[in-house]
C-alpha cells in the first residue's frame, strides 16, 4: 500500500496566468489545494499572479532565456538541487517541463520532430535529447498528455513508454461572462481568429478564408485578437480598415461577445484553449484537425477540417456553420475540479519506493 501524499510540488519555469501551460498549472494548483492537498509551486519567476494568491512558492531565479536547450538544463539541474537539499518522504513531484527528477510529467506541446536522415544541429540534438529524458527515463511513474494529438505523437516516438502513458487529460475551461451581443447593422456575421503565435496557429489561412467569402455572396467581418496590434501581418491599407483588431487582450469575453464563430486553421496545435472556451460560451468553431481540442467538438458545435485544405473548402465550411442553427443549450462544460480529481487518481498510483 502507498504512502499517504505528504506534498504535491507542480515544478513550472512561469508561474501565473501569462499562457496556456502556464494558467493550466495555476488552475490545477488552485482545485487541488482547494481539495485539502498541500501543495507547492517550483518556478523561475511569477508572472500575472493574482494578489490573494494562498499557494506556496518558490522561486529559484532566472538563469538565462535563451537557447531554450540551456535555459530547460539549468532550470532541471536547479530544480534537482533545490529537492535534493529539501527532502520530504512522499512528496510527488509533478513537472510540466522538461526536467529530470520526476514522477509525473504532463506534455503540453507537441514533440519535437527529430530529423531522420542526416545530422542534425547541436540545438535539435539537446532538445531532442531533453524530450527523450523527460519521458523515457525510469524516474518517471506516470507520461500525462493533454490532448491525443500528443498521445499518438508520444505512442508513436516512444512506443516503450505506452505502460506509463494515461489517457488525456484536457484543460479545464473557468466561466467567461459575456455581456449581450451586438447584431452587426448590416445583418453580417463575424468570425474571429485568437492567438498570439498567429503564425502556426494560422493566421494567413484565417485572411485568405476571409479574402474568398468576401468575393462572393457570403460576405463576413473578421476580428482578431491575441497580438499586438502594430504586427504586420500582410493585409492592405483597405483591408486594414475593414478587418478589426483588438490586440492582446486578459479579457477575453470582450473579443468572445463579438464573433458568430471561432476560426482556428493551426498547422499544429497541441491543444488550442480558445476551442474549448468558444464551446462553452455556445459559439461553434471551425478548427483544423491538427489541433489537440479538435476531439471535444461534437456535430452540434462545430467541424474540424484538415489544415491543408483548400481556402475554398475552408470558406465553403465557414458558411455552412455561421448559417447552422444549434441549440442554445449545447455548450462544453470542463471544470476546473473535475481535471484536479483525475490528476488525484494519477497521483494515488505513485510508488514511493
Amino acid at each position: 500500500m502507498n504512502k499517504p501524499i505528504k506534498q504535491i510540488v507542480q515544478v513550472v519555469k512561469r508561474f501565473g496566468l501569462c499562457g496556456g501551460m502556464e494558467e493550466y498549472v495555476y488552475q490545477l494548483s488552485k482545485e487541488l489545494k482547494s481539495a485539502g492537498q498541500n501543495i507547492l509551486i517550483l518556478c523561475e519567476e511569477k508572472v500575472s499572479c493574482p494578489n490573494d494568491l494562498e499557494l506556496e512558492v518558490v522561486e529559484l531565479e532566472v538563469s538565462c532565456k535563451k537557447p531554450r536547450w540551456l535555459s530547460h538544463l539549468l532550470f532541471s539541474k536547479k530544480v534537482k538541487n533545490w529537492i535534493d537539499r529539501n527532502p520530504l518522504e512522499a512528496r510527488i513531484i509533478h513537472s510540466h517541463e522538461r526536467i529530470s527528477c520526476h514522477h509525473v510529467t504532463t506534455i503540453h506541446s507537441t514533440l519535437f520532430n527529430f530529423p531522420p536522415k542526416g545530422f542534425p544541429s547541436f540545438r535539435k540534438y539537446m532538445n531532442d535529447w531533453l524530450e527523450r529524458r523527460e519521458i523515457t527515463r525510469n524516474y518517471t511513474q506516470e507520461v500525462i498528455p493533454v490532448s491525443y494529438v500528443i498521445r499518438d505523437q508520444v505512442t508513436s516516438k516512444f512506443p516503450a513508454v505506452i505502460a506509463k502513458l494515461s489517457d488525456p487529460i484536457n484543460p479545464g475551461v473557468k466561466e467567461i461572462k459575456l455581456s449581450p451581443k451586438i447584431k452587426e447593422s448590416s445583418g453580417v456575421k463575424t468570425i474571429g481568429f485568437f492567438g498570439n503565435e498567429w503564425k502556426r496557429k494560422g493566421l494567413s489561412k484565417v485572411i485568405s478564408i476571409w479574402r474568398v467569402l468576401n468575393k462572393s455572396d457570403n460576405k463576413c467581418s473578421l476580428i482578431l485578437a491575441g497580438f499586438d496590434v502594430n504586427t504586420d501581418i500582410g493585409l492592405s491599407i483597405e483591408e486594414k480598415k475593414q478587418i478589426q483588431n483588438l490586440g492582446w487582450l486578459h479579457d477575453k469575453a470582450k473579443f468572445y461577445s463579438k464573433i458568430d464563430l471561432l476560426i482556428h486553421p493551426a498547422e499544429r496545435e497541441a491543444y488550442g484553449m480558445v476551442i474549448p472556451e468558444a464551446l462553452s460560451l455556445g459559439i461553434p468553431v471551425l478548427c483544423s484537425k491538427e489541433c489537440g481540442a479538435a476531439s471535444v467538438i461534437t456535430k452540434g458545435q462545430g467541424a474540424a477540417l484538415a489544415q491543408s485544405e483548400s481556402n475554398e473548402m475552408w470558406a465553403k465550411a465557414t458558411t455552412d456553420l455561421l448559417n447552422a442553427k444549434y441549440p442554445k443549450d449545447v455548450s462544453y462544460e470542463r471544470p476546473w475540479s473535475r481535471v484536479a480529481k483525475e490528476y488525484t487518481v494519477v497521483y494515488r498510483k505513485i510508488n514511493f519506493s
